[in-house]
């Protein structure tokens, strides 16, 4: 009967993490809209515009497409 347990356990952890994983896995930085709709007003992000470039992004932004 304690396997029962154990199971039960597992799924509880398990199906938040594949959501979690399943929303977020591809994106890095920030989060998506918070629905506070100031990109309809200025046409910016709040959760972007402030943010500063890492230096891999910086490489990035200056390379050529190949």
């Amino acid at each position: 009967m304690a396997w029962y347990g154990w199971l039960f356990l597992i799924g509880v952890l398990l199906v938040p993490a594949v959501i979690c994983g399943f929303l977020y896995g591809d994106k890095s930085g920030s989060t998506p809209c918070i629905g506070c709709g100031e990109c309809i007003r200025t046409g910016e992000c709040v959760l972007v515009k402030g943010r500063k470039k890492t230096p891999a992004e910086k490489r990035r932004k200056g390379q050529k497409p190949s």
